[in-house]
């Protein structure tokens, strides 16, 4: 009803701006009438405008009534109709310019109709377009991240497969020696019972043989790597046991470990005894940095997006070098003198075992500062041996 009723306004509105027209034309054309007599140009033109506005049904009726009041008020004899061939060719010029206007502003239309509805489409293709593009473009680019962290962590798998072969060779070839070297100096120690200097030195030979059978076999049971066997950690309180384990080195050393957490953390799923054994290692390097005492300071709080936990472990000592920062994280690759070069490249292979990472932070003004991002939920992670197998 309400479609019927505003089809109904649109052509009385029409027909009534075209009637509107022609009145104006009228009295135009009467007051200039003895300037323009005999031709009634302000009329003629009422016809076109009506057609061109309003179409042909409105231009149609403004051409009559237009020829009629011409022929009327204009035409001798005046205030009458003649019916006389000039009359009705007068009427159907008038008729079939008004039609012709018609028809071209019709087309007119139509045709910009068209181009703007083209013109729609057009810009709707764009940016539908723009948006595939842009959808595209990202993921590319989260496609090109993802593969280039596939790479770098078979690159590091690789490494630690032929570190394994190493280990398993060396630990081959020098058991043998080993035991026999221990075998004979537990007689040399037992013959040489009385002697005090010879005593002191199997002593040391004997440390340093249990030294060199300590770092085989922790190179061993690193490159065979057991599955982890996850359970519910409460972060907060593993941090706090770490620094409880080693009080008595950091009271010695005069160093002064604090702890902080900005939030309530929920319990994960870890496993336990690595994850200790990364916060061990991260704080026994701070140690070695700071001869001379210093601070440590470790921070908890949840991580952006939320399903993660950070901790971030700071030190006031020496720092890392720029130079060193791409290869802190490579087996046997150590600036200590003593160090094996295991110790970090360990913690990046834990973390990662965990769903997490690990990263050293450069933009330390004094010192060295890590970041290990952990997942709150554990998600099915596979073994360094799963994955290269796959590979394979």
């Amino acid at each position: 009803m309400s479609g019927v009723v505003s089809r109904a306004m649109r052509v009385v509105r029409r027909y009534g701006l075209s009637l509107l027209v022609i009145l104006i034309a009228f009295f135009l054309t009467k007051l200039l009438w003895p300037v323009i007599q005999p031709a009634p140009v302000p009329l003629f033109f009422a016809a076109i405008l009506a057609a061109f506005w309003g179409g042909f049904g409105p231009g149609l009726f403004a051409a009559v009534i237009s020829a009629l009041v011409i022929d009327f008020f204009f035409i001798p004899p005046f205030d009458h109709f003649e019916w006389t061939y000039p009359n009705l060719i007068r009427m159907g010029v008038f008729i079939a310019v008004s039609s012709l206007v018609s028809w071209l502003n019709t087309t007119r239309k139509r045709l910009m109709d068209e181009r703007s509805k083209l013109l729609t489409q057009i810009e709707g293709f764009n940016d539908e377009l723009r948006r595939e593009v842009q959808s595209a473009t990202q993921q590319l680019v989260k496609t090109n991240d993802a593969l280039l962290k596939t790479q770098q962590h078979l690159a590091r798998s690789e490494r630690l497969a032929v570190v394994g072969q190493m280990a398993a060779s060396l630990a081959h070839e020098i058991g043998t020696p080993l035991n026999a070297i221990s075998g004979h100096l537990e007689l040399l120690a037992g013959n040489q019972s009385n002697d005090t200097d010879t005593r002191r030195r199997i002593r040391i030979i004997r440390q340093q043989l249990d030294f060199i059978v300590g770092s085989v076999k922790r190179l061993l049971e690193w490159t065979h790597k057991r599955r982890m066997v996850f359970e519910p950690v409460n972060i907060d309180k593993l941090i706090k046991e770490v620094i409880w384990l080693v009080g008595p080195t950091l009271e010695e050393r005069s160093i002064k470990a604090t702890f902080t957490s900005g939030d309530r953390l929920p319990v994960i799923q870890a496993e336990r005894e690595s994850l200790q054994q990364v916060f061990l290692n991260l704080i026994n390097n701070s140690i070695e940095a700071m001869p001379e005492g210093g601070a440590i300071e470790i921070a908890t709080r949840l991580g952006f997006p939320a399903d993660t936990i950070e901790i971030v472990f700071q030190d006031s000592g020496t720092g890392i070098r720029p130079a060193d920062v791409p290869h802190l994280f490579e087996p046997m690759w150590t600036t200590k003198s003593s160090g094996s070069g295991f110790g970090l490249a360990i913690a990046r292979e834990t973390m990662a075992d965990h769903g997490g990472e690990i990263d050293v932070m450069t933009d330390q003004s004094k010192g060295a500062a890590f970041r290990l991002v952990l997942p709150i939920k554990q998600t099915s992670v596979k073994s360094r041996e799963e994955v290269m197998s796959n590979v394979a």
